[in-house]
């Protein structure tokens, strides 16, 4: 069995482990506003879940004080995840779902007035030719010019 670490150490570790918890869980965030679906879903969590095993045991062998995964880590990332869609993620689609609805008011602003113009152009052409038909009989009878008296 290893030695339990320093207290500075173990907080560090914590920290560490936090800060990788957060970043999962906007990986994880992103990809969900991505991509759909119930089974999209299902399979970001089995992905989000594999990356935080491997980033917590590459963590412990790499940079930990210990050397070894310990429960601390594992409570500091999630802790981190939690962290994440309690405080920053609500904010962050709130401000995105108010971003698509400004964008889209501005563009149906900067589009719609000249697509108004053409389509009243377009009306106001259909109602000069409509005019112009109404007004042009067919002479059915000869020039003068051309009668022919029997």
């Amino acid at each position: 069995m290893a030695a339990s670490p320093a207290l500075w150490a173990v907080f560090g570790d914590v920290m560490l482990c936090l800060g990788a918890g957060l970043l999962l869980a906007a990986v994880r965030d992103a990809a969900g506003l991505v991509l759909r679906g119930a089974l999209c879903c299902f399979v970001l969590d089995c992905l989000a879940f594999a990356a935080a095993a491997f980033v917590l045991c590459g963590f412990a062998a790499s940079a930990s004080a210990s050397g070894i995964a310990r429960w601390y880590m594992a409570a500091g990332m999630a802790l981190g995840a939690a962290g994440w869609y309690a405080a920053v993620s609500r904010a962050l689609h709130a401000a995105l779902r108010g971003a698509a609805a400004g964008t889209t008011r501005l563009l149906g602003r900067i589009f719609s007035a000249p697509l108004r113009r053409i389509a009243a152009q377009n009306a106001k052409r259909q109602q000069i030719r409509a005019e112009k038909k109404s007004k042009k009989t067919k002479n059915v009878l000869q020039k003068d010019s051309r009668i022919l008296y029997n």
